[in-house]
């Protein structure tokens, strides 16, 4: 008589193991998620490696690799106290319980691929946990860290040259590229479907989503785009002007000479954050970025897919207070109009006529009225009825919370001051992440609409699909409806006359456009 023990029984496969490309990997469970993180998506961008196009990663060395933890950040910082590592092409993911990365029996979820921001300076994959949103969507949620300030930014004649294409600057952009293609080729085997990846990312990483629509490089990598609060930088640097910019930065360094870049590469990574901009910039290379999103979006020269994009109702306070009052010298009613032409590049008296600056709590108020409606909101608008002409399908949307959750926000770095932040840069991201940990009704309520209307958009291009919003209609040119994120959420918000963007369309880079 056999023992049961000599049964023929196949132990169930363990779930926090899959198999990629590069080998096994073995993540952790927390809370019905499983975690996988500390992905190698690309080479180490180190050496020779160092501003050259991401290079394939190798095979893991343990079996299964240990992906229980995260990785570091890449470099930031200032070169004195720099942060993170020059090593740090990785990205996370969150897969929820409704799948299987053994079975393969579940249905194949939706991707949504999360590109951070800050400025192309700071920030990384790893600080957004995407648990609680890869539950609540659905979805499989990517987070991933790319290369920051000049090592992922910097063009450079000698870096040219090294270049079959003889393009330069945009390493981190193409990093994100090499991420999403790793999605491609793996996100199966978490239980993913790779025909179904909606990259989305807020500020920094809302550029980043808007230069993949217009780059030819990422075509077929992603299915669906959500730029949020991105349309800062849209008639990008050329490269004459980013490697003049480049070679200046490197003279600062200690590196002169522009036909080698090996005294750049002996550096090290930390003395490359010295004399660096307050932002970085994508740059219209010839390869990544052929010409300006905001050209390509006109053109209809770009990745047509179903796009979702949006603004807060007061991007332009933090910046303001940045500039002006957390340093100490708050905009005075008689420094006014210079203050909008010093600080926006357009007429100080024309627009102050338009804005006129005793209709305000201040005079740095209706300042950073004006820089939310010229750098975001109304570009953000343009290229919204552009993409519209060619994409299936554009929906617009703002965040209005007069008083948001704001902890560990950008605006916690600051001071304080005299200004009343409102609906902040980069407020909303807590409310689409249902990160709030103690939130009230309303923000609650809110924060479910608008998770719910993200979840549906990655699960059929369509916000409305299974969603908690009703009737969030299609933006076009002639309508330019927006769905308003506020108390109530509504479809009847008119953004366009409300940010004065008859007046912004008619000033550069929108003319024309």
């Amino acid at each position: 008589m056999l023992s049961a023990c000599n049964d023929d029984v196949t132990a169930p496969a363990d779930p926090t193991v899959v198999q990629t490309q590069q080998g096994r990997a073995k993540g952790i469970a927390v809370n019905n998620v499983r975690e996988f993180l500390c992905l190698p998506y690309a080479a180490p961008p180190t050496g020779a490696l160092r501003w050259k196009a991401p290079a394939p990663p190798a095979a893991y060395t343990a079996s299964p690799y240990d992906a229980s933890h995260l990785a570091s950040e890449c470099i930031q910082g200032t070169a004195t106290a720099p942060s993170g590592s020059e090593d740090c092409l990785y990205l996370n993911v969150y897969v929820p319980d409704t799948t299987s990365t053994s079975t393969g029996t579940s249905t194949a979820l939706p991707v949504l691929f999360w590109i951070h921001g800050g400025g192309f300076i700071l920030g990384s994959g790893n600080a957004t946990d995407g648990a609680a949103l890869a539950q609540k969507a659905n979805s499989i949620v990517v987070t991933v860290n790319y290369r920051l300030n000049a090592l992922g930014f910097l063009a450079h004649p000698a870096l040219a040259a090294e270049d079959p294409n003889g393009a330069t600057g945009d390493y981190g952009i193409m990093d994100q590229a090499a991420a999403m293609s790793w999605v491609q080729k793996n996100i199966a085997a978490f239980g993913g479907d790779p025909a179904s990846v909606t990259i989305f990312g807020d500020s920094a990483g809302g550029h980043s989503v808007y230069v993949h629509l217009a780059s030819p490089g990422s075509a077929g990598l992603f299915a669906r785009a959500v730029p949020q609060s991105g349309g800062f930088s849209r008639q990008q640097e050329s490269l004459q002007q980013a490697e003049a910019d480049g070679v200046n930065y490197a003279k600062t360094w200690g590196c002169t000479d522009t036909t080698s870049a090996a005294c750049l590469r002996s550096l090290p990574a930390a003395a490359l954050l010295q004399g660096n901009p307050s932002a970085w910039y994508a740059t219209i290379d010839g390869k990544v970025l052929p010409v300006s999103t905001s050209v390509a979006f006109a053109n209809g020269q770009y990745n047509r897919v179903p796009v979702m994009s949006g603004f807060t109702q007061n991007e332009g306070t933090f910046f303001v207070s940045a500039a002006f009052d957390a340093q100490g010298n708050p905009v005075t009613a008689s420094g006014y109009a210079a203050a909008i032409q010093g600080f926006l590049g357009v007429s100080g008296t024309d627009t102050a006529a338009l804005y006129p600056v005793g209709q305000y709590a201040s005079p740095s108020a209706a300042l950073a009225t004006i820089a939310g409606d010229r750098l975001f909101v109304c570009g953000e608008l343009q290229d919204g009825d552009n993409l519209a002409k060619y994409s299936p399908a554009v929906y617009m949307y703002r965040f209005s919370d007069p008083a948001p959750y704001s902890v560990n926000s950008l605006i916690s770095s600051l001071p304080p001051v005299n200004l009343d932040y409102g609906a902040f840069h980069s407020s909303d991201l807590d409310y689409w992440w249902q990160l709030i940990p103690t939130p009230t009704a309303s923000q609650a309520t809110l924060s479910d609409a608008m998770t719910a209307a993200l979840a549906a958009f990655a699960h059929s291009g369509n916000p409305n699909t299974g969603s908690t919003v009703a009737n969030w209609p299609l933006y076009t040119a002639q309508t330019r409806q927006t769905l308003d994120f506020g108390y109530p959420v509504s479809n009847t918000y008119d953004a366009y006359t409300a940010h004065q963007c008859g007046y912004w369309y008619g000033q550069a880079p929108s003319t024309g456009l």
